[in-house]
Order: structure tokens, then C-alpha cells, then sequence
């Protein structure tokens, strides 16, 4: 498992900081450009090196310098009417920490949210090989019912901006969980030639509105994109939209632990189809966990490493949400899909 190592053979950890950036979509109890002047305001230090800008006639558009603050038509709610979306620049995994000045604004001003809300991570996949690519989807799709219990029902399944690319009928999930249906998706994954075909397989019609979207990373890839489409991230869409600073920081560890962990995955068989729920929530942050370590020389580097406690941390959180989404749903399908003791069809 540890036997990293560098072109003379001497040991090295291979674990890369990469940036990510976050979308926050809720409601402010405050206008707009007085909630930027206050946070502007503070001292950098209190801000934590966080700059906003307000952007008063569009969407929180991306930049590389700083946040931005703009509305959100997408969002709906009776007792709200200022819709936003606060959208951060890149920035680095190891920096995740100083965002929180961020977070800590929208609560102070009473900031809220909705079903209509998510929360939007980007993870910079820029320099993964198509076949790293295809390892995160594939591990998506695994373990996809674990995962959607770690959010809300509203955001467990398909919504109208953040779809699965099975065709899921919530009253109907033993159907979509199928191992054969899956075995049908990993299979389509895995002959894609290039990123653009593997959109196209794992998007179908949604384009961007999937839970896994890849379309930054194809623009990154295409000439003939515009420089704002050209994120070269990977853009995770299922969290439910929150201001809770463990939601969003947890979430956050765990969409930088799906992609950075694709670099070490061992290819071939996917056993992890053929699991029961209860094994398949034990076998996520197990492979998580697995493919961390093999990024260092021993497990004494792995246990120093920033990294072990973050991965801890967001297994415990994640597992306490699984635990209680799935013993508090009435849903009957969902009882039914968590209760199942084998998934039928054949493995990969």
C-alpha cells in the first residue's frame, strides 16, 4: 500500500492540494451591496484574505480573483425575496478553513435557504487522465444511494437541477439500484474515447444538471470554448443548499476526497455493486480511506498528514447523516432499497 516513490527511489507522498470552488445559493435578510460593503469592511485578517464582489445585474459569475454576489432567478420561496447566489474564486484544499469568514457573514445577517437552494462544489480535475476521470463517475455511481443519504429527500434522487442519469423513479428505486443497470452505465463509462464522448454518456440530455457534472472540465478541453466556460473542474450539484459551516465544509472534504482519490484506484472488477446497503456505507469510506493512504510512504506520513483528520472528520460527519436520514425516512421505496440484503445482476 505505501511504496510511493520519486525517481531515485527515495519515499514521497503524491497527494495534490488542489482548488476548489464553492456556490452558495440562499436568501440574504439584507440588500445585496450593503451586505458586500460590510463584509468589505472588516479587516483582511477578519476576512481571512476573502474579497467579494457585487455583481447587481447577473448570476454569481465565476473568477479567479474573487467571490462573487449576484442574483438567482432559480429560487423560489414566498416568504423571501432576495434570491442569490454567492459564487467563491479558486482556492486551494489546505486554505478550506478560511472560507468560513464567508459563511459566518450570511449567518450574521440571517441568510436562509429552501428546497429550491443547493450548494455547488467544483473540484479542479484538470490534470486527471480520462481514465481518473472515469473513476470518479464510476465510484459515483456505486455507491449513488449511500450517498443520497447524506442530503434531505428533496435532494436525494433527480430535482429538476440536479438529475441522476438512471431515470429515477423515487417510489420506484429497487429498479434504478439494480446492479444490472449499473453494470450498463460503468460498462458505457469505460469505452468512452475522450471527455466530451464520456459527457455525453454519463450527461445524456441533462447537460450540466446532473449530479456529477462534467461540462467545465470539456470546456477546458475544447478550443473553441469561451475562457469563462473553461473551469477544468469537476462540479459535484447534489448537496441541498446550507449555510451550516460543518454541511458546507464536510462536503466540501468529501467532493476533494472523490476526485483526488481517483488518481489511486485500482482498476478491473467493481465488488461493490453486488452490496448490501448497510456494507456499501461501510465500503465508501473504507476505499476512501485505502486509496488516501496509498498517496504516502508509510502510515506513520499518512497519520501526521492533514489530510487523516480531514478524512475522519468528514467520515464521521457523513456517517451521522446517513444514519439519520435512513432511520427517519417513511418513504416506502427507500426502506425497502436500505433494508435489501443483495442487489440482483452481475458484477462488472
Amino acid at each position: 500500500m505505501f511504496n510511493n516513490k520519486n525517481k531515485k527511489g527515495e519515499n514521497m507522498s503524491n497527494l495534490k492540494d488542489r482548488t476548489f470552488g464553492v456556490e452558495i445559493e440562499c436568501f440574504l435578510n439584507s440588500d445585496k451591496a450593503r451586505f458586500v460593503r460590510n463584509f468589505m469592511n472588516q479587516t483582511e485578517n477578519e476576512r481571512k484574505g476573502q474579497t467579494i464582489n457585487y455583481n447587481p445585474n447577473r448570476y454569481g459569475t465565476w473568477s479567479r480573483t474573487a467571490w462573487t454576489l449576484g442574483y438567482d432567478s432559480t429560487l423560489h420561496s414566498s416568504s423571501h425575496n432576495n434570491a442569490v447566489e454567492l459564487t467563491s474564486n479558486p482556492i486551494k484544499f489546505s486554505d478550506l478553513g478560511k472560507i468560513k469568514s464567508v459563511i459566518d457573514e450570511l449567518n450574521t445577517v440571517g441568510a436562509g435557504v429552501n428546497k429550491s437552494c443547493g450548494l455547488h462544489v467544483h473540484i479542479d480535475a484538470s490534470d486527471l487522465t480520462l481514465k481518473e476521470v472515469k473513476n470518479v463517475l464510476i465510484s459515483y455511481l456505486i455507491y449513488e444511494e449511500v450517498i443520497a443519504f447524506t442530503q434531505p429527500e428533496s435532494r436525494r434522487w433527480s430535482s429538476r437541477w440536479c438529475n441522476s442519469n438512471r431515470g429515477i423513479n423515487p417510489r420506484e428505486l429497487d429498479l434504478a439500484f439494480q446492479a444490472a443497470t449499473t453494470n450498463d452505465l460503468i460498462k458505457k463509462i469505460k469505452k468512452a474515447k475522450s471527455i466530451k464522448k464520456l459527457y455525453q454518456v454519463y450527461s445524456g440530455y441533462n447537460e450540466r444538471y446532473v449530479k456529477v457534472n462534467l461540462k467545465g472540465l470539456v470546456a477546458y478541453h475544447d478550443n473553441y470554448s469561451r475562457p469563462s466556460e473553461k473551469t477544468g473542474t469537476i462540479e459535484f450539484r447534489q448537496s441541498a443548499g446550507t449555510t451550516d459551516w460543518d454541511k458546507i465544509s464536510n462536503w466540501i472534504s468529501f467532493c476533494y476526497m472523490m476526485v483526488e482519490t481517483s488518481r489511486f484506484a485500482n482498476s478491473g472488477r467493481c465488488s461493490q455493486i453486488n452490496l448490501p446497503f448497510a456494507r456499501k456505507k461501510r465500503m465508501l469510506f473504507e476505499n476512501l480511506r485505502f486509496r488516501l493512504m496509498r498517496a504516502f510512504a508509510s502510515k506513520e506520513e499518512y497519520n501526521a498528514n492533514f489530510i487523516n483528520g480531514v478524512y475522519q472528520n468528514t467520515r464521521k460527519f457523513l456517517v451521522k447523516r446517513i444514519t439519520h436520514f435512513t432511520k427517519t425516512t417513511s418513504n416506502e421505496s427507500e426502506v425497502n432499497l436500505i433494508n435489501r440484503t443483495r442487489i440482483g445482476g452481475d458484477n462488472v
